[in-house]
């Protein structure tokens, strides 16, 4: 099987042939159809992850199951699927006896099989979600990192009927968190600091875009402030302005991974009651849902389409923040 392989930390990654994978108990073989890249490839490029290489990562794979391992009784040969991060926990820790099998300290990802960015690539059955037959591979591939953890993260905000929801950083992840907080009917703000980006993110769903200048949070209170902040960005000086737009008993819900430290207010934290809460990929659930608004129309991954063979192009226009708004490898047919 071909595969993209990062061969060296830094350095520009290697097109192989790889010999064909095989499936074991509970596992099955993906024809890769299309994978999608986000900022933690560009972290396993650069080392940051506990691994040796050489890796082939890819943590937004779709495809076709063309094998299936023994045991496996809940997919078939043939259909459609892609791969979330955690893709099978322990099942004896407290967290999987909850059910809560994204929070498994012990559990498997493309980190102990390999990733997607190959034609062929092993997951455990557990690890893999229907993709709804309106959606194409190349659509549904984002949903399945970016799109999970941003419904995640707005799930997590416990949001309620009448409240507004504003989005901070309004790339890869945030685009879509325009996009599903308006999905779900919630009055819903961009804060950007880019005017030329005005129209399209209006065009996207949101009901209102705040030009934050240096100072988000103030930008943020003039406009009526927010019951819900989703925060993406990785500045952290932008998520502490960003948490003074926010009315009492307002949630900011962090979901980026931001260059620092958090400095909080503790008046503004503890006088009118707000939270600031950490999120990440969490109920099966929410990738569900996630898909159906993408299969309904509501929902549209803004993406840039590469084949394999370009994936250091791709790699390198993420890492300089070029690209508008996902990148998405295509595998050949």
């Amino acid at each position: 099987m071909k595969a993209a392989v990062i061969t060296e930390y830094n350095g520009p990654w290697q097109i192989q042939t790889l010999p064909d994978v095989k499936p074991q108990a509970g596992q099955v073989v993906i024809r890769v159809r299309a994978s999608g890249m986000c900022g933690t490839d560009v972290h396993v490029h650069n080392g940051r992850f506990p691994l040796k290489p050489p890796i082939v990562a890819g943590h937004e794979p779709t495809g076709e199951i063309v094998e299936l391992g023994p045991g496996v009784v809940d997919l078939k040969v043939g259909d459609r699927v892609g791969v979330f991060w955690q893709q099978k926990g322990c099942g004896r820790c407290a967290a999987c006896q909850a059910g809560h099998v994204s929070r498994c300290p012990n559990g498997q990802s493309w980190m102990d099989l390999g990733g997607g960015n190959s034609e062929l690539m092993l997951a455990w059955a557990s690890g893999c979600a229907l993709i709804p037959d309106a959606v194409s591979f190349e659509l549904a591939a984002p949903i399945f990192c970016a799109g999970y953890t941003v419904m995640s993260g707005l799930r997590n905000a416990s949001p309620l009927p009448g409240e507004r929801v504003a989005v901070l950083g309004v790339g890869g992840l945030g685009h879509l968190a325009v996009q599903f907080a308006k999905a779900v009917g919630l009055e819903t703000l961009a804060i950007t600091g880019q005017a030329n980006k005005t129209k399209e993110l209006v065009e996207l769903g949101a009901d209102e875009v705040v030009l934050s200048g240096d100072d988000p949070g103030a930008a943020l209170s003039a406009a009526g402030g927010a019951d819900i902040i989703l925060s993406t960005t990785n500045s952290a000086r932008q998520v502490a302005s960003a948490f003074n737009g926010l009315r009492p008993g307002g949630r900011l819900v962090n979901m980026g991974l931001p260059d620092g430290p958090i400095p909080i207010d503790p008046m503004t934290l503890t006088i009118g009651q707000r939270q600031l809460r950490g999120s990440s990929q969490d109920e099966r659930a929410d990738l569900a849902e996630a898909l159906a608004h993408v299969a309904s129309g509501k929902v549209k991954p803004m993406l840039e389409l590469y084949p394999l063979e370009r994936v250091n192009e791709a790699r390198e226009r993420l890492t300089s923040g070029k690209i508008r708004y996902r990148a998405v490898l295509q595998h050949a047919e």
